[in-house]
């Protein structure tokens, strides 16, 4: 076969075009940085420079491919996040892909979204019928580029497939893992009423394993499908994990909901008066969003694709974070050299 990836520098990306490769697929990578896709071309990935919100470069890196597989987002937390950036890149770059690839009659194209599209529900095991509710902007950017896959799918024959993946960490994580480590490293994690609030994870390749699938199934055709690793955990369960495969007990505060809200208040109203520039610590919206379920039902795409996650929890969190120990030189209770951020 022959496939396109976007986003192949990140988390995701990088690893679906190494498993292209690996099983004798032509993959080519479109990015913004060649210098970033060096490893890429080291294993066999053809290169092409550009940008999601340029649509001549993309109409230059287009082929006939039999699918296309769009990885590559701007990601932000439910109170982060520009707007207008979120909706170029997001939804307008997703627009310029998608008809750039019906023009090369590109057979398949799977597109990335997010669990974030049921932002608001608060329901345990949301299936994939449920109702859009934007929580952020980000979830409203997911919520548009699925809508403009969906407008332009009708328009052309072109094959779409949705994938929405829930939190996703493995080794390349820069967005969840090192946010919970550095707060840990801090001395004591925060935990919203306690903890007890539901939280789904994925394993990288667990993902990427649905993509292929998405990629490769006739019966995919037309659907969106929730990618998570099938477990029912909760935030404290997942901390207590970490602990363990950390071989040391994590220090943690219960943060009563209404005392965290309230901070939340005074930190943006403190943000707007002395820093108007910068986010806020934390924000109300941030503070409901982490007091929600985050619990989604799998399955449909285990019904329909056989997809079934390979990676536990335990076994994840091991491999994370002998990569993020690698990445930083940090080691809980350790005093490292290594100067930078997340």
């Amino acid at each position: 076969m022959r496939a396109l990836v976007t986003g192949a520098t990140g988390l995701v990306g990088s690893r679906l075009a190494g498993r292209l490769i690996e099983r004798g697929d032509i993959t080519k990578a479109l990015v913004r940085d060649r210098a970033k896709g060096e490893s890429l071309a080291n294993m066999g990935v053809t290169l092409a420079q550009g940008d999601l919100r340029d649509p001549q470069s993309i109409q230059a890196a287009m082929e006939e491919f039999d699918v296309v597989y769009h990885c590559a987002a701007q990601v932000a937390l439910p109170h982060q996040g520009n707007r207008e950036h979120l909706i170029k890149t997001n939804v307008e770059g997703t627009k310029n892909l998608l008809e750039a690839a019906i023009q090369a009659s590109v057979k398949r194209f799977v597109f990335v979204s997010s669990v974030a599209v049921y932002g608001g529900l608060s329901q345990i095991g949301i299936e994939e019928s449920a109702s859009y509710r934007a929580n952020g902007y980000y979830s409203e950017s997911k919520i548009l580029a699925e809508k403009a896959v969906r407008e332009l799918e009708v328009k052309s024959k072109i094959e779409v497939v949705i994938l929405r993946p829930c939190v996703i960490y493995g080794p390349g994580d820069l967005n969840f893992l090192p946010r919970i480590m550095d707060l840990l490293m801090k001395g004591r994690f925060p935990l919203v009423s306690g903890g007890a609030q539901l939280l789904d994870l994925v394993y990288v390749d667990d993902v990427v394993d649905a993509l292929l699938l998405a990629g490769t199934r006739a019966n995919a055709i037309g659907q969106a499908y929730n990618v998570t690793d099938g477990a029912t955990r909760t935030l404290r369960e997942i901390i207590d994990m970490l602990s363990r495969v950390l071989g040391q007990p994590l220090k943690t505060i219960r943060v009563p909901y209404t005392l965290a809200l309230a901070f939340s208040a005074l930190s943006v109203a403190w943000s707007r008066l002395a820093h108007p520039s910068e986010e806020p610590l934390i924000s109300p919206l941030a503070v409901r969003t982490m007091n929600r379920p985050h619990h989604y039902s799998i399955k449909k795409i285990r019904d329909e694709l056989e997809y079934e996650p390979k990676i536990s929890l335990e076994h994840g969190l091991e491999r994370t974070l002998s990569w993020y120990y690698d990445w930083t030189g940090k080691r809980l209770g350790h005093q490292q050299s290594w100067q930078g951020g997340f």
